[in-house]
């Protein structure tokens, strides 16, 4: 599960707190000092985690409560605490049909805009939209190819010049013949930037100036660790970032400090990358995400998955059940829709068992 590790250690510091008759001081000292120990280890900028249980230790100890009733007020205020660390909710990007409609991708080098943007397209794609892509990395070789292998995979058109230089030409030429082509979307993407480099910084001020996007999505590496913070302020310094895409969030990735980022931009996460496959993409809802590290089951997006699988119902099968008969056949055919709905990991997160090592659920995965 995306922060396997953080979301164990939060959920064991709450379970403590939950098992207490009442809850005093010590109690809040020692709930201060488990939250402070599971998000520094999972590199949540220092600042931030000292600030977040400030809040939480005046907050509990200054409201006046009956005992009985502290505890749950404790956990109500960390629960808060932790939606504001993950950058609250979010509002969709307003794509106004028949008009243009950009959305520019901005971010350092390797952080993996390029296949974040045909994992976008594809999510804009299923919602009924025509969507393109556009290229403006004049720097990386082979970029404008890449993306053209990703964008014949998702089935939409890719526009680009790997012949010339200039990318602010490319981005108001390229954008101008996607829009008279009829897409409703052009998802841009730029090259990677860091921070110091003063001179692309300024280049992508002016693809902002020329451009006009929607939304600038600043896309950041769940692996990048304490530097996250002060990548995501340089960016916000220079452009209008609008939100934020973390990606790698699967494997070892303690993606603590991609989350701090949301703290220096002053925006919130909209999606989330959990894998290299273009399905491996998430959109991102502060409340259901924490509710999925603390192992509280999330059934609408169970519901909202099983849908969009248009798993088929065999009536025969149904019939069999009403009548209390299930086959080896009946439970084959079940196991072969489970897989149509995603990865059984992903499943059982969202059924409350995200705190299940991911060894277990990879183990029952190969099994099915």
């Amino acid at each position: 599960m995306v922060l396997e590790k953080l979301g164990r250690s939060l959920d064991t510091a709450i379970r403590k707190i939950r098992r207490l008759p009442s809850v005093d001081k010590d109690a809040i000292d020692a709930l201060i000092q488990d939250l402070q120990r599971s998000l520094l280890s999972s590199d949540v900028r220092v600042e931030l985690v000292f600030q977040m249980t400030e809040n939480i230790r005046k907050e509990a100890m200054n409201t006046k409560l009956q005992k009985a009733r502290r505890r749950d007020f404790v956990i109500k205020l960390v629960h808060d605490e932790l939606i504001k660390l993950l950058g609250g909710k979010t509002a969709p990007i307003r794509i106004k049909p028949g008009k243009k409609n950009i959305i520019l991708l901005v971010g350092i080098q390797g952080s993996g805009k390029t296949t974040t943007i045909a994992k976008l397209a594809k999510y804009y794609k299923s919602k009924g939209y025509n969507v393109a892509a556009l290229t403006t990395d004049t720097w990386r070789p082979g970029a404008y190819e890449q993306l053209e292998q990703l964008s014949e995979q998702v089935g939409i058109k890719c526009y680009g010049n790997p012949n010339e230089k200039n990318a602010v030409k490319i981005a108001i030429q390229e954008a101008k013949k996607a829009i008279n082509d009829g897409n409703d979307i052009i998802i841009t993407d730029t090259a990677g930037r860091h921070k110091e480099e003063k001179e692309l910084m300024k280049e992508m001020a002016i693809l902002e100036q020329k451009l006009k996007p929607n939304e600038i999505i600043l896309v950041i590496d769940g692996t990048l660790g304490q530097q996250a913070y002060n990548q995501a302020e340089a960016f916000a310094q220079i452009t209008n970032i609008g939100s934020i895409i973390v990606t790698k969030l699967d494997g070892t990735a303690k993606g603590g400090g991609a989350l701090s980022a949301c703290s220096a931009a002053n925006v919130g996460i909209r999606f989330i990358g959990i894998g290299e496959k273009i399905d491996d993409f998430e959109e991102f809802e502060a409340s259901r995400f924490l509710g999925t590290l603390l192992g509280i089951p999330d059934i609408e997006s169970l519901v909202q998955k099983v849908q969009e699988a248009e798993v088929d119902v065999e009536p025969e099968m149904v019939k069999r059940m009403m009548h209390g008969k299930f086959t080896l056949d009946d439970l084959y055919l079940q196991l072969k829709s489970i897989k149509k709905v995603g990865k059984f990991k992903q499943i059982l997160a969202m059924m409350g068992g995200g705190n299940i090592p991911d060894a277990l659920k990879e183990d029952a995965e190969a099994n099915l």
